[in-house]
């Protein structure tokens, strides 16, 4: 590595984790207008349309929703700064207890997902790629095409309630609903994964094809390496890099997949939070939950960044 690659990672974090703070600071601030910009009063919608005006005003003044705007956001910054999320508006519980009950289990779901979707579709993507490289076995090639794009374009409550329908009505091998232990995460993480394989597997078999492409690789050919020394030392390195970060743009789609598999299988967690939260019009515990999903999506993105960058320092070159 060359003084100038070993130098421009440093500065790669510097500017990833400007940028990062960045970032959290629009996130945060779009949360906090999530409340000034959705229509009615939110003290009226959480007490009902008999609640009187004096009632009103004073969960307006617990809510501190009688405040300035400019106070309100100040408030708002220093709550979250401290993980002070609030009050939930219908349980009248710490939003932090909400958060900690569910946190758990969709982060477990959250990894098991992304842990099968980059092994799958890794597996699957450089699998595909090496046999139908160079035009070889096309009809294996247009099956694939075929039917990951089949996959990828089935919305994942269809996916969830299909694999309900077969593998716990019909064959009573998983359960339906949640409940404690690991199986029933299987579905809902099956349910997830469909999708985001399909998308990646696609991906990863086009950079396969350009990595066997490569000056190098057909160097390490015509030196009569063998193929598996050239496929393991020479392609796989590069195609984990694309898969890694893959993963990274997929963390997104996940999370947002997961908060609708949660609420059909019933699992307690952030998602199923979410979506009752914005069913009731609980808007701390909305606010806090889509701070935390962008958060991590933001935070995990940065973290794929700096891998890519210690493990291929070709790709810092772009930030000097």
């Amino acid at each position: 590595m060359s003084s100038s690659q070993g130098t421009s990672l440093p500065r790669m974090i510097r500017k990833r984790v400007i940028r990062l703070l960045i970032s959290l600071v629009v996130v945060l601030t779009l949360s906090f207008l999530l409340m000034q910009l959705v229509p009615g009063d939110p003290a009226r919608t959480t007490l009902g349309p008999d609640a009187t005006l004096e009632q009103v005003e004073e969960r307006r003044h617990v809510l501190g929703l009688d405040q300035p705007v400019v106070v309100q956001y100040w408030n708002y910054w220093k709550r979250v700064v401290t993980g002070n999320f609030g009050v939930s508006m219908m349980k009248s519980v710490p939003v932090s207890y909400t958060i900690s009950k569910g946190l758990q289990n969709t982060l477990i779901l959250v990894v098991i997902a992304l842990t099968v979707t980059f092994v799958a579709a890794t597996v699957t993507g450089i699998v595909i790629g090496v046999l139908t490289n160079g035009n070889r076995n096309q009809p294996v090639l247009a099956s694939f095409t075929v039917i990951a794009g089949l996959i990828a374009a089935l919305p994942q409550f269809v996916v969830a309630m299909a694999l309900v329908y077969f593998f716990s009505v019909r064959l009573n091998w998983l359960p339906v609903a949640f409940a404690t232990d690991w199986k029933s995460f299987v579905l809902p993480a099956l349910a997830i994964t469909g999708t985001s394989t399909a998308i990646m597997a696609r991906v990863i078999r086009s950079q396969t094809e350009v990595v066997l492409g490569q000056d190098y690789i057909r160097v390490a050919r015509a030196k009569r390496l063998p193929q598996q020394l050239i496929y393991r030392r020479h392609a796989l390195p590069n195609v984990l890099t694309a898969g890694l970060t893959l993963s990274g743009l997929q963390l997104g789609s996940v999370i947002a997949a997961s908060i609708v598999v949660e609420k059909v299988f019933a699992i307690p967690g952030l998602g199923n939070a979410l979506i009752t939260g914005m069913i009731d019009s609980d808007y701390p515990v909305v606010q806090a939950i889509l701070l935390i999903f962008a958060s991590a999506v933001l935070v995990v993105t940065l973290l794929v960044d700096i891998l890519i960058g210690a493990l291929d320092p070709r790709s810092n070159l772009q930030d000097k």
